[in-house]
């Protein structure tokens, strides 16, 4: 993750890459619902098994590949990967401690999974950026033997099973979709699915574009001594250490402080880090870049506790599939909107990079300020 941008940069131009996470994102539109699907209909362990197998396939693409046909292959590879495990990993959790009488624990463990999440992906970061210090492609070869271990484990899993009384029954895909889409209209489902396609896409564009900053600031010797991969593996550690600590304590922050009050919090704080990295070009924004990755990693126990139990068994994959499909569609957009406003083969400059962070910015408060002043209204003190 935290070379990904410079690796397709050394190959591509920056409106190709720009294009090509546009191809991650649209394959992900594709793939979510079907994948979803696949879960609630043939089981977890199958699906998360699946999932890993994709990895495996999208870095061995990274790896040999020279060309925008060949990456953007790796990337459909990718974006299978992220289909299988998302939804998929958050309801095995749920349904395994449901079947071992636990599930009233979920929101805190949850909370646990995303804490030591982070401290994981820090670590790999920190092991991936100094390994592409020397050469880029040694970072995607240990991710492929993640891959290769991450089968190994899916594949030990047991599937949870699922009571009968529970609404585990899943539909033919029409019907499974209809019934899936008929939970947004719960209070306070419809909000928070809005809330979490807004956030994503605000969250998503600090951890897009700090690998080019990053560069940037290189190329005008504002930082000195560290090569830029073995810096953004650094910072994109760092970054992810600090969100396990916001991920251990968000089922208490959002207790203390009330749900609506903590989600509107998170959200202003991240649309923060994207106002400082589109005003400066200095070595004190990384301090802010730090911070990317807390509130997205904060709101997700708090969000889940929320919107896993009140989805049927039959149809809960399915549904965290929809709203990541949802979030993946909007960025995809968002993407393919911003590769609009760069020349064709523009070099990454700071003129073209604040312009696209600038335009963020303002479509972020655009959103954000009508989602929070209706948002106020759908929680009750109990919610």
């Amino acid at each position: 993750m935290p070379v990904f941008f410079l690796y397709f940069s050394s190959k591509l131009s920056l409106q190709e890459v720009l294009l090509l996470e546009s191809v991650y994102y649209m394959s992900v539109v594709i793939l979510e619902v079907p994948t979803g699907y696949f879960s609630d209909l043939v089981g977890r362990r199958l699906t998360l098994v699946v999932g890993a197998a994709a990895l495996i396939i999208a870095c061995l693409l990274y790896l040999y590949g020279d060309s925008f046909m060949i990456l953007a292959l790796g990337q459909v590879g990718f974006a299978a990967h992220m289909s299988f495990i998302s939804g998929t990993n958050t309801v095995f959790h749920y349904e395994s401690l449901l079947a071992a009488n636990k599930h009233t624990e979920y929101g805190d463990r949850e909370a646990s999974v995303n804490k030591y999440g982070s401290i994981a992906g820090g670590t790999a970061a920190l092991i991936g950026g100094y390994l592409a210090t020397s050469n880029l492609t040694l970072a995607y070869v240990i991710s492929l033997a993640a891959g290769v271990i991450a089968m190994i484990i899916a594949i030990g899993f047991i599937e949870p099973p699922v009571s009968s009384d529970e609404g585990a029954q899943t539909k033919p895909l029409l019907s499974q979709l209809k019934a899936t889409l008929s939970f947004l209209k719960l209070r306070p489902l419809g909000w928070l699915a809005a809330y979490f396609i807004i956030f994503y896409c605000i969250t998503h564009v600090p951890y897009e574009f700090y690998q080019p900053y990053i560069q940037i600031l290189s190329d005008q010797d504002l930082i000195y001594c560290f090569s830029v991969p073995l810096v953004s593996g650094i910072i994109y550690a760092t970054a992810r250490y600090v969100s396990a600590i916001g991920a251990g304590y968000s089922m208490i922050w959002s207790r203390k402080l009330g749900i609506y009050n903590f989600l509107s919090i998170s959200i202003i704080t991240i649309t923060g880090v994207v106002v400082v990295m589109s005003s400066m070009l200095h070595v004190i924004a990384m301090g802010f870049v730090l911070l990317r990755s807390t509130p997205w990693m904060a709101i997700k126990a708090p969000i889940n506790e929320i919107i896993t139990p009140r989805i049927d068994a039959g149809q809960r994959a399915t549904y965290h599939s929809v709203l990541s499909l949802l979030c993946r569609l909007s960025f995809f957009i968002v993407l393919f909107g911003l590769s609009l406003v760069v020349d064709h083969g523009d070099v990454v400059d700071w003129d073209s990079l604040s312009l696209i962070l600038r335009i963020t910015v303002v479509g972020s408060v655009v959103l954000m300020l009508p989602l929070l002043i209706l948002g106020k209204s759908q929680f009750s003190h109990k919610s």
